[in-house]
């Protein structure tokens, strides 16, 4: 895949959004709470400006799908040994240095949010092999995580999504392919831009809320989307560089159309030749641009023992969007 930027921070691009992240998290508290992001914008002033350029040129250019932004201050040993469930790293706030630094540069992509269905609405979430969900298709599983655009069965998806790496010793790869790598026949292409695929919630969504609240509306809305989903496009946006949505595990064709599912078929082939391998070290940003990227992970075999892979997951959606319904940053 050809459209990946990748940029290294000077050691005064590091610093200087080091302190801005200390000033926010002064003036606004945790980056973990979605109050923080309500006035943030006062201290987006303070990132350096070749810092915030990078981000800005990614964003406006267009040209690049991913881009991996390296040399941020993460103190790896300050943050404490890898959690063993996300739910042990809710109320830790040892790493609220590093969830500020990465929640200044989402906002400087758009409007960072969270979803009421994972880990309890925290706007930064943890990405951390679980015990208990070694063989799921969720980020806290160790099997080889298919690729998907993130939570691509919801309309208010995000736009971008943004992975920092606190620790990565075994250098595990992210996968990650662009809609602009595929060969796609006219054929195909013409299916694909049509409503006649459905995709269905990834089970972390319902999981996750049918044990912490059984009678919620989110949880009726997503339990509603699972089982009536509507027919959605994979392609959509300009036919000469569209956009895609599309969860590998999870999206089928509308039962019997055959020309779909060939489309379909034909665009999963044309992903898997696509994919390439990027390593999320620490101190590093993958930034994704999850209209035009899906993205997955490589199986590992995890240890439990304080020094697994640990990343810091933040979605955002794109400046021409709007805040959620009700001005809420959880969804």
């Amino acid at each position: 895949m050809s459209d990946v930027m990748t940029r290294a921070l000077t050691k005064a691009g590091a610093d200087g959004l080091h302190e801005a992240a200390a000033a926010a998290r002064a003036g606004r508290g945790s980056p973990s709470s979605p109050s923080f992001y309500d006035d943030v914008g006062k201290y987006i002033g303070a990132v350096p400006a070749p810092v915030r350029s990078i981000v800005d040129y990614y964003r406006m250019d267009g040209s690049s799908s991913v881009l991996v932004l390296s040399g941020l201050r993460v103190d790896a040993a300050g943050c404490g040994r890898t959690p063993l469930s996300w739910q042990e790293a809710l109320a830790d706030a040892r790493q609220e240095q590093e969830e500020a630094q990465l929640a200044l540069l989402a906002a400087l992509l758009g409007e960072p949010f969270a979803w009421h269905t994972i880990q309890h609405g925290r706007m930064v979430q943890n990405l951390v092999p679980m015990e208990k969900e070694r063989t799921a298709q969720s980020g806290h599983g160790s099997v080889a995580l298919e690729w998907h655009t993130e939570d691509g069965f919801h309309e208010q998806r995000c736009r971008y999504l943004l992975l920092l790496g606190i620790r990565n010793p075994d250098e595990v790869p992210t996968t990650v392919a662009s809609i602009r790598g595929v060969d796609l026949s006219e054929g195909h292409r013409a299916v694909l831009v049509q409503p006649r695929f459905l995709i269905r919630p990834d089970p972390e969504h319902l999981r996750h809320l049918a044990t912490v609240s059984p009678g919620s509306e989110a949880l009726r809305r997503a339990r509603e989307m699972h089982d009536h989903p509507e027919p959605v496009a994979i392609l959509f946006g300009r036919p000469d560089d569209p956009h895609l949505r599309i969860d590998a595990p999870y999206t089928t064709p509308v039962p019997g159309d055959r020309e779909a599912a060939e489309a379909l078929a034909a665009v999963v082939e044309q992903l898997e030749v696509a994919q390439r391998d990027v390593v999320v070290r620490e101190g590093d940003v993958l930034i994704l641009d999850n209209y035009r990227v899906v993205h997955g992970r490589r199986a590992f075999e995890p240890r439990f023992d304080g020094t697994d892979r640990w990343l810091k997951r933040i979605s955002v959606r794109g400046r021409t969007g709007s805040l959620v319904t009700g001005g809420s940053r959880v969804v």
